[in-house]
């Protein structure tokens, strides 16, 4: 990982640069504290890249408590949907799950915008829009007015669509198909504006769905098609590289006010070190699998990006009012 992600990492979690550098050592009165298993739901499969980076924070944070801390893993949804998932989080009946930030928009709207297509040309410049005011305003809403605070981006990678039937090498041969979006106001509009039929459902239910014919095709990150083997009832990984996804782990603030500081930092520390397990699992499957899927067959389309990119102008011009005036350009910029 690039030093100056890590860098740019450090300085994200809300009002917490202080409490992320500090160092980890177990103090005193960390020790004293009661042990505490805290629960961690999730779409993603066992095997998955961001599974094992949770495996990973796991094992660093029981480690750094002394055991006193665990985190209990429950990946595939077992514990629902993302949004069902979220809502017990915010209630403080889930202590952490980890998601998109378009999801998250369907609490907090404006913090939709870090999931907006084709905003962003590597995940450096993801992480310096945290530091961003709009972002920042977005994160405390989330935090005081939604009661789960977010700490720090992981790298889920960069979207494209897949499609059974039909290759899609134009806007244009997205119309009619049914889609498969997560379960995300912004996803469903994007599918819209391209002419496609958006079909929400959680992560777990794409495969069936893919094999039966539910839907025509859907759109991810080439580690999680695999991860999750979309391509055995896919023909066309069509690439699109229309969003470049962090995912935000994020807490349920009762869980995160109960902590004394000293285990604030233990878990932030722990997460960190699953984000760099699972990025770089991340970054390596983007570089690999293209060679592995083309050997079962699969079939890569390039997409004419820019024709995308104009499709989806009414969309941002639509969005302007939630994101508010000019934050899409100014992050653009960055």
């Amino acid at each position: 990982m690039p030093i100056a992600m890590g860098s740019l990492r450090r300085t994200f979690l809300l009002g917490g640069a202080a409490l992320l550098a500090a160092p980890a050592i177990v103090s005193s009165a960390a020790r004293a504290q009661a042990a505490r298993t805290l629960r961690f739901g999730h779409v993603h499969p066992p095997e998955g890249e961001v599974t094992r980076g949770i495996v990973k924070a796991a094992e660093v944070l029981q480690q750094s408590s002394g055991g006193r801390l665990r985190i209990d893993n429950f990946p595939s949804s077992q514990l629902g949907g993302e949004r069902e998932m979220l809502t017990q989080v915010s209630n403080g009946t889930l202590d952490l799950c980890i998601t998109g930030p378009a999801v998250l928009g369907s609490w907090v709207r404006p913090i939709s915008i870090l999931e907006s297509p084709f905003l962003a040309s590597d995940f450096d410049q993801v992480l310096r829009m945290f530091g961003h005011p709009a972002i920042q305003a977005a994160s405390r809403q989330l935090a005081e007015g939604r009661s789960m605070r977010p700490l720090e981006p992981w790298y889920y990678g960069t979207r494209h669509m897949t499609t059974r039937d039909k290759p899609l090498r134009q806007p244009e041969d997205l119309r009619g198909l049914k889609m498969r979006v997560p379960q995300a106001p912004l996803f469903v509009d994007m599918m819209r504006t391209l002419g496609a039929a958006p079909t929400p459902m959680s992560l777990g239910e794409v495969y069936l769905s893919l094999q039966t014919g539910v839907i025509d095709g859907q759109e991810n990150p080439l580690p999680t098609i695999a991860a999750n083997k979309f391509m055995e009832v896919q023909r066309y990984i069509n690439l699109t590289g229309h969003i470049l996804v962090p995912l935000l782990p994020v807490i349920a603030s009762a869980t995160w006010t109960a902590m004394p500081e000293a285990d604030r930092t233990l878990v932030a520390q722990a997460l960190r070190e699953g984000a760099k397990v699972s990025d770089a699992l991340v970054r390596q499957g983007e570089q690999s699998l293209r060679g592995e899927f083309e050997g079962r067959g699969t079939q890569f389309i390039d997409s004419d990006r820019p024709a995308f990119r104009r499709a989806l102008a009414p969309l941002y011009e639509r969005y302007e009012e939630v994101w508010g005036r000019g934050v899409f350009a100014a992050l653009q910029a960055l």
